[in-house]
């Protein structure tokens, strides 16, 4: 099984790298490369805006919890599901109007200060940087599951994904991803209705049986304050992260970012029932998971032939490379288009397509030193829902914004971020950040006011 997976990976390994080297010819600035010349329309951008999403923590992710928590495994994916209603409901619109080319910059067109953009940036990028190494984590689980705990494979096909990220940038993010996307969506819908309607596995989504099937999990170890983060993190981070927004700044109209941003929504909350789906399989049916592997793929090998078992991880791979390659792209924005470095005397392009080189490799780290996919990405949106939500957020509707307020407001939304990880508190700590965030912008603006 793992030459035929192999063979298919590579082949379709190839056909994304063509389509890269294809698209690449026709970038000739970072706008080209970091916002496909602000002109893209709303099939790719559908595509691409669920592609920065269905990656290894939407897919594995959900699955591992599923195993563990049943159906409350759909948390996750519910709270990026109306992350991506709200801003289809008019905040997409909002972002791509403000014709910038990071989150970060509206610190400096609203708040006036190159230091808060800067600042911003960095976060941003601490935070992406998070997500990107969950990615790296979901890859590495899926090759364990397939006996191929081989560290040069692993590396070799990290390093595929950097290459044609860096060949191509957005634009050619956008093609690969609206590919991956419908193959993945094929795949794994042809799987689940094979499994779950047409074959003899246990009816997870029978009505009568749901309470029984719950039962069988260990739902009732999570309380409110541990299951608040799984949907409120992801919710409020799409308001604000750089590689979604990234995607709004370069629709080619207003009204194609809001549109994109509902149908991704409506997707990701359908869709989501597929994995959870499979990760409740692999508990309800006993099957042993071996450590740092995955439920999704265990189930799904215990089910399937070897040609439908190399497809299944092919899509796998397609979801963790479509996120993957959208996460590098973004940090790479970030990094290239907030700071100044023009004492480097080199193409701006080309000290782009390094940038994002170096921020892939230096990725493949996180995968050493832990195995919960779930728990990197929360502990990573909360650094920025923290620190950034509420400055930001104000930028969607007000025009007088004050700097020393929004400082204030990072300042405490930090310590707030650092604090209550060690205090214990009645309320989930991720909304007691957000909370002393806020009161450090009205404080700052009543200081103002005052003076």
């Amino acid at each position: 099984m793992n030459i035929l997976f192999l063979s298919i990976f590579t082949i379709l390994g190839l056909f994304y790298l063509v389509l890269g080297l294809f698209v690449s010819r026709g970038i000739k600035t970072n706008d080209d490369y970091f916002l496909a010349g602000r002109k893209m329309g709303l099939f790719p951008l559908t595509f691409t805006l669920i592609a920065t999403q269905v990656g290894g923590g939407m897919m594995l992710g959900t699955a591992a919890q599923s195993y563990n928590i049943g159906y409350w495994g759909i948390l996750y994916t519910v709270g990026i599901g109306l992350g991506f209603l709200i801003l289809g409901f008019g905040l997409a619109s909002k972002l791509r109007e403000f014709n910038v080319a990071t989150t970060a910059e509206l610190f400096e067109l609203k708040y006036n200060s190159k230091f808060l953009r800067q600042v911003a940036s960095i976060l941003s990028i601490i935070t992406l940087f998070g997500i990107l190494g969950a990615q790296v984590v979901a890859l590495k689980s899926v090759l364990i599951a397939l006996g191929l705990n081989n560290n040069f494979i692993f590396i070799l096909f990290w390093l595929f994904i950097i290459i044609y990220t860096m060949i191509g940038g957005l634009a050619a993010v956008a093609i690969t991803d609206t590919v991956q996307i419908i193959f993945l969506i094929f795949v794994f819908g042809f799987l689940f209705i094979k499994t779950a309607f047409l074959g003899n596995a246990i009816n997870a989504f029978s009505f009568s049986n749901f309470i029984g099937q719950q039962n069988f999990f260990n739902s009732q170890n999570f309380s409110f304050l541990t299951l608040f983060p799984i949907v409120f993190n992801p919710m409020m981070f799409s308001l604000i992260e750089q590689d979604l927004a990234q995607r709004f700044f370069s629709a080619k109209t207003k009204k194609i970012a809001a549109l994109a941003a509902l149908f991704s929504g409506i997707f990701m909350l359908v869709f989501a029932f597929i994995p959870v789906y499979f990760g409740m399989q692999a508990k309800l049916n006993g099957l042993f998971i071996p450590a740092g592997s995955n439920p999704l793929v265990i189930t799904i090998n215990n089910i399937a032939s070897n040609l439908l078992l190399s497809l299944v991880v092919c899509a796998l791979a397609a979801a963790i490379t479509s996120t993957a390659d959208s996460l590098l792209c973004a940090i790479s924005s970030n990094i290239v288009q907030d700071f100044d470095f023009n004492f480097i005397k080199i193409n701006k392009l080309k000290f782009s397509k390094i940038v994002t080189l170096v921020v892939g490799l230096l990725s493949i780290i996180v995968a050493y030193f832990s195995n919960d996919i779930i728990g990197i990405l929360i502990q990573s949106y909360e650094l920025s829902i923290s620190c950034l939500f509420i400055p930001i957020f104000l930028c969607y509707f007000k025009v007088q914004l004050n700097k020393n307020a929004a400082i204030l407001s990072v300042v405490m939304g930090f310590a707030g971020f650092v604090l209550f990880r060690f205090l214990s508190l009645p309320v989930p700590k991720e909304l007691a950040s957000l909370i002393l965030s806020l009161f450090g912008y009205l404080i700052g603006s009543k200081l103002i006011k005052s003076n």
